[in-house]
């Protein structure tokens, strides 16, 4: 019902104990999950916010049992307030969730600055009490998915990897610079591995590898969505999240190659990335990254 209406909430929405319908989503930086945000947006019955808690108030408490029953909390918390107001914390551009993060122009150094902002999205549609709500945050879930899937539905995202590589090199972001600093204030481990690697090649390859490793180790294979069928399929892949996607037909773009992207770079990124080793060649074949490398120098050529 929409925020008029005043809906009643579940038992366990008021307590603040996770529902079934609380559903988390991360994957690696730049593999589409604010795209899948934005498209489950325009479905019935969901509620889908981009990134709207503070991983570094989670990394103050004690362990990840309690950061997912903060997580819970937070869940209550805004089915409250979609329900009643008609509103929600979210990453956004004008009251919505865009989608894309950063915008289409290089702006400091030749780089894509973010476009979203901390606020609210409005939510003027009709919800049934138990409405889905996807909130998405992807270095911070990432690193508590071993708790996480013990009290939510989770799923990841992921994408070709020379594709990640080369958008992370677009952006003002750490992980340009190979670090990921919202999943190292909460795994300890990971920021004593990458602290270690003193070259940022490198050190991009170590974390790419860390968040497809943490999807591989702890979800099943079905809840990994692939960026590249929910370009293809207009949306439709993210049925295995929210069966009414099944219904979308997006007409959407493949970014693989963004023009955007330094295609010198990417070849040099690219023949390092099929030297090494890392959990990203379970989502991918190095075939796949091969020709993409092609399709990057073809670009170069012309």
């Amino acid at each position: 019902m929409s925020a008029a209406g005043h809906t009643a909430l579940p038992e366990n929405a008021i307590r603040g104990k996770c529902m079934s319908n609380d559903i988390l989503l991360t994957g690696p930086p730049r593999s589409g999950t604010t795209l899948s945000c934005h498209l489950l947006n325009k479905l019935p019955d969901t509620v889908a916010l981009h990134e709207p808690m503070k991983v570094r108030e989670l990394a103050e408490l004690r362990d990840h049992a309690e950061i997912c029953r903060a997580i819970a909390r937070f869940c209550g918390e805004q089915r409250t307030s979609i329900l009643e107001e008609g509103k929600a914390k979210s990453k956004q551009v004008n009251g919505v969730v865009p989608e894309n993060y950063f915008g289409d122009e290089p702006v400091r150094g030749g780089l894509r600055s973010g476009i979203v902002s901390h606020g609210e999205i409005v939510v003027d549609r009709e919800l049934s009490p138990d409405f889905a709500l996807v909130i998405k945050h992807i270095a911070g879930f990432t690193a508590i998915i071993e708790e996480a899937v013990n009290h939510f539905p989770v799923y990841a995202l992921v994408r070709n990897p020379l594709a990640i590589l080369a958008s992370w090199n677009s952006i003002d972001r750490d992980f340009r610079r190979g670090h990921a600093r919202g999943a190292e204030r909460l795994d300890a481990q990971l920021t004593a591995r990458l602290t270690a690697i003193k070259n940022t090649p490198d050190r991009q390859l170590a974390l790419l590898g860390w968040f497809f490793e943490q999807a591989h180790r702890h979800l099943p294979q079905q809840s990994i969505i692939h960026y590249e069928a929910v370009v293809e399929q207009g949306g439709a892949a993210l049925a295995v999240m929210r069966p009414s996607a099944a219904a979308l037909h997006e007409p959407l773009e493949n970014f693989n190659t963004n023009p955007l992207y330094n295609r010198e770079a990417i070849l040099r990124l690219g023949d390092r990335l099929l030297q090494s080793d890392g959990a990203y060649w379970q989502s991918y074949s190095r075939e796949s990254v091969e020709f993409l490398l092609a399709e990057f120098t073809a670009g170069v050529a012309s």
